[in-house]
């Protein structure tokens, strides 16, 4: 006997066990609806979020030479160090909407809910509604997914992007025609415009999927791979060509990349320096991951960095997933093993890259791991049911998933100290799941229907109970604003939660916490929190997150200066003779992103952080020569002038050949607020030229 709601559409099933199209269709209504309430309530609290994506938006407006180049500062000198699908799409939003925070924020949070409803459809076709409607419930609920829903960065648009793309690769593997492989092409390569080479962790699946399970003659699917392959191509390389094709003196300079190419920002910055190590952008040197996720290794992802945004469910995921693929295999399903190829695929490929990278790898990007798991659950809890009811050695599928998914909830909530009453439900869920799968040993005293009725409501009892800490977690973006450069969920990313950071000693089970508590990833903070990636031991970040910078960051290792020495520069410049374009250069985008955002011709001449050498000494003294750039403000304890600025050529190039204005003369105090120094290059380009 099997209950029809396992089944997959199409199958036909007794009327009496059903699950009707209307219960059917209220429970997607009301995870659609649970998706947009954690989405979007109180959307507007997160402000700008990500200030430096926000500049760009502004600055985008104002031309369509910004908008097709990504330009962060309106005169166009620095492009931001993303592709630009996901904010030509939060311009639009702001141009149709009016600039602000929740127009920018809100085509993010659509996205979000998006993928939910396509998470459904790729595994509705092939497994069935209940489990579809777990995967999109598990989805919806998913920390990370929703901590990225609500923020500016292009991951919400990205993973829409991603699933979209398995949804279209499941249909071309059911059909094998060539259009549906065509459109996968075109959804990835739209993706790879939104975050590059990370893109790719969809297309191994993909292309086995239909290697092996298309429809068609072996050659056929060749062919078609090769043709699919063009595309994905051709519309990949489009951008990059188009810049790196254009003069470098008729667009802005590449943002992150030191040889100001579009090819070395997917290559390098947004590629493969994610996974070996790079020493540009945010980063401070090889290995930075360190700092942000965790030591590379077989465990991060269930590290106290990452395991609280995705990792609630994971092994449920994979032994689920093993057990679907399995049951699959024996019953030769070759369309439920095409789509399990590309989800499960997708799932390790992902899982790999941010397990072992050595670059950099915030918390955040496990959100394009987090449709391909929630998948698996979905799909798991399906094939789990169906063991338990075999008891057997078959149940050592379902047990093994309830024991090592309830220990791991167990590691993660005691490890942060929020809400200790989950671990009630989570042990009383995993006990009743375990008791029920129990009675599948007494099957003589059982009718098959009641077996199999005890079996779904110990999978489903395990399941709701499992499913209460990331929804919590989740929970939690909506009482504070989301951190807008590294969105997160939960007591290490929203401040205000007032969580102990004793967590247990020594760690639980082998996952050690790092020596200084809370940290994100291993990074011990310092102990005030000024310039570091993360808030003190055992505090929230101080003001919680301020203009989208979190505490440790804004005016720490990624400022650069501060926002009333920019202001108090900046009326000096304009009343001085300072250039139109850029009326003040500062030292680095995070800098200048309060003043893109209110309109001021500012720019920034160190990337995001500071560190890098935008301007070289010819195309610097063109600007100066030209009349285009004067003033330069650079910061001497952070950012430009001093730790990650100080190894900035153009720093030196400033400091060397132009003229100090007295503090006095711009600063509201005898010495600026953050040790900021203001030079005037006027006249100096010939000098400035010379030392390149």
């Amino acid at each position: 006997m099997s209950l029809p709601f396992a089944e997959p559409l199409g199958v036909r099933t007794h009327a009496a066990t059903r699950v009707t199209a209307h219960a059917h269709r209220v429970s997607l209504a009301a995870i659609l609806g649970l998706a947009a309430y954690l989405n979007f309530w109180a959307l507007d609290r997160n402000g700008w979020a990500n200030t430096y994506y926000a500049a760009a938006v502004r600055s985008m407006m104002r031309s369509w030479h910004n908008f097709f180049f990504a330009s962060f500062d309106p005169g166009g000198l620095v492009s931001v160090d993303k592709p630009p699908l996901a904010l030509w799409v939060e311009t639009a939003s702001a141009k149709i909407f009016g600039y602000s925070g929740v127009a920018i924020l809100a085509p993010e949070a659509l996205a979000g809910v998006g993928a939910v409803a396509l998470v459904y459809l790729l595994v509705v076709r092939h497994f069935g509604r209940v489990a579809a409607l777990l995967a999109a419930l598990a989805l919806a609920v998913s920390p990370v997914s929703v901590a990225v829903s609500r923020d500016n960065n292009p991951d919400a648009l990205f993973v829409l992007l991603l699933v979209l793309a398995a949804y279209c690769g499941v249909r071309a593997v059911e059909s094998g025609r060539l259009r549906w492989l065509l459109g996968t092409a075109v959804v990835v390569g739209l993706a790879f415009n939104t975050k590059m080479l990370a893109s790719l962790v969809v297309l191994p699946g993909l292309a086995l999927a239909y290697l092996f399970f298309a429809p068609v003659a072996r050659r056929v699917r060749l062919w078609h791979l090769l043709i699919a392959g063009l595309v994905l191509f051709a519309v990949s390389a489009v951008w990059i060509a188009a810049v790196d094709l254009t003069p470098a003196v008729d667009r802005p300079y590449v943002g992150s990349t030191s040889d100001n190419s579009a090819l070395s920002l997917a290559l390098d910055y947004n590629g493969l320096g994610r996974v070996l190590g790079q020493s540009g952008g945010t980063s401070t040197g090889g290995g930075l991951g360190g700092a942000f996720s965790g030591t590379p290794g077989v465990f991060r992802l269930l590290n106290d960095a990452l395991g609280d945004q995705g990792g609630w469910l994971l092994p449920l995921a994979v032994i689920g997933g093993v057990s679907a693929c399995v049951a699959a295999v024996r019953a030769r399903r070759r369309l439920q093993l095409g789509a399990l190829t590309i989800v499960g695929v997708w799932f390790a490929a992902a899982a790999a890259v941010f397990s072992l990278s050595s670059g950099i790898i915030h918390t955040y990007y496990i959100s394009a791991l987090a449709p391909a798991s929630c998948a698996l659950v979905g799909i798991g809890a399906v094939a789990l049911w169906r063991d338990a009811r075999r008891s057997g050695l078959w149940a050592l599928f379902p047990l093994s998933a309830i024991v090592l998914t309830a220990w791991l909830e167990l590691v993660l909530l005691r490890r942060s100290g929020y809400l200790p009453w989950i671990q009630t439900i989570v042990i009383t869920g995993a006990v009743l799941a375990v008791a029920g799968i129990a009675t599948q040993f007494l099957r003589g005293h059982l009718t098959d229907r009641v077996a199999a009725l005890v079996a779904a409501g110990a999978i489903a009892s395990a399941v709701a109970a499992f499913l209460v800490a990331p929804a919590a977690w989740s929970q939690s973006t909506l009482t504070a604003a989301v951190d807008g450069v590294f969105p997160g969920a939960g007591p290490n990313f929203v401040s205000g939660l007032g969580v102990s950071s004793s967590g247990v000693a020594g760690g639980v089970g082998g996952f050690v916490r790092p020596s200084g508590g809370a940290g994100r990833g291993g990074f011990a903070p310092p102990a005030q929190g000024g310039g570091g990636f993360g808030p003190p031991t055992g505090a929230p970040p101080t003001g919680g997150t301020q203009a989208g910078v979190p505490g440790g960051v804004r005016g720490g290792a990624f400022g650069g200066g501060d926002t009333a020495d920019v202001t108090a520069a900046l009326a000096y410049a304009k009343a001085h003779g300072g250039s139109k374009r850029f009326t003040l250069i500062v030292s680095s985008e995070q800098t200048a992103a309060s003043s893109v955002i209110a309109g001021e011709p500012v720019a920034a001449m160190g990337g995001f952080t500071g560190r890098e050498t935008v301007l070289t000494s010819s195309y610097l003294a063109r600007l100066v020569r030209s009349g285009e750039a004067r003033y330069f403000l650079l910061g001497s304890g952070s950012g430009m002038g001093g730790g990650f600025g100080a190894s900035n050529a153009a720093v030196q190039t400033i400091t060397s050949t132009c003229r100090l204005v007295s503090s006095s003369a711009w600063s509201s105090t005898s010495t600026s607020t953050s040790g900021s120094s203001l030079y005037d290059c006027r006249g100096r380009a010939a000098a400035i030229a010379a030392t390149g």
